[in-house]
């Protein structure tokens, strides 16, 4: 009975780590619903990004940018770059779980979200390594994101005009949060302005779908030659 109680333990330990992160989700996940179903994508498409992607700034881009026809190639490379952050945030906690098996890392590496990185990094560093309560964690806040933007894609169909509830100002107000967020640094702010001077730069150029995708790219590497820059001097 020993065994089971802890896991129970384990278990309902990352449920109520879960739970603050998933009130603060779940209306950007409603959101998501909403504009999917309001973009014409069917009810499977917009599970399956939930479920795929599993990323709320890279489904918001993914949508609009389907809404407005972009090429599909466009959409994977900027969904590719605006998620790679993720690995990044799973290099930096792999040291910690060196006790954990090879599967365990995987899943739990796989399912790391902003907020989920955050709580784990906290759990890592005091600790709290244990493997159960951690995929715990993931799964519940797995399970609410896409259990909210199906109840968004349902809200959807009997709203009319989204534009009046503001909803369709979701995807650029979730990015100017990400954006300021992420304005820490020098670094950041090099990256930020490069990465828009390009993407505008391009896209009054007639660059097309590639615009925002060239943009997030040079972003990206102006940030790692400033970052380099920075370490030298």
């Amino acid at each position: 009975m020993q065994p089971k109680r802890q896991f129970m333990s384990s278990v309902e330990k990352g449920v109520r780590q879960a739970f603050p992160i998933i009130l603060g989700a779940v209306p950007i996940g409603i959101a998501y619903g909403i504009l999917s179903q309001q973009a014409g994508l069917g009810l499977l498409p917009t599970l399956g990004l939930s479920l795929f992607v599993f990323a709320g700034a890279s489904q918001f881009m993914a949508v609009s940018m389907m809404q407005n026809g972009m090429e599909m190639g466009s959409i994977i490379g900027a969904t590719f770059i605006v998620n790679f952050r993720h690995v990044l945030m799973s290099a930096s906690i792999a040291p910690c779980l060196a006790s954990w098996k090879m599967w365990q890392r995987l899943l739990l590496g796989g399912m790391l979200t902003d907020e989920t990185f955050a709580l784990h990094s906290l759990n890592f560093s005091r600790g709290n390594l244990d493997p159960v309560s951690a995929m715990t964690l993931n799964f519940a806040f797995y399970i609410a994101w896409a259990a909210s933007g199906m109840a968004g894609y349902n809200l959807g169909a009997m709203i009319a005009n989204p534009e009046a509830w503001g909803l369709d100002f979701a995807l650029p107000a979730m990015f100017v949060g990400l954006l300021l967020s992420s304005c820490k640094n020098k670094m950041a702010v090099a990256a930020a302005v490069t990465g828009g001077a390009v993407s505008v730069g391009l896209h009054l150029l007639n660059a097309g779908d590639w615009a925002v995708f060239l943009g997030a790219l040079a972003g990206a590497t102006a940030g790692v030659i400033f970052n380099e820059k920075e370490g030298a001097a």
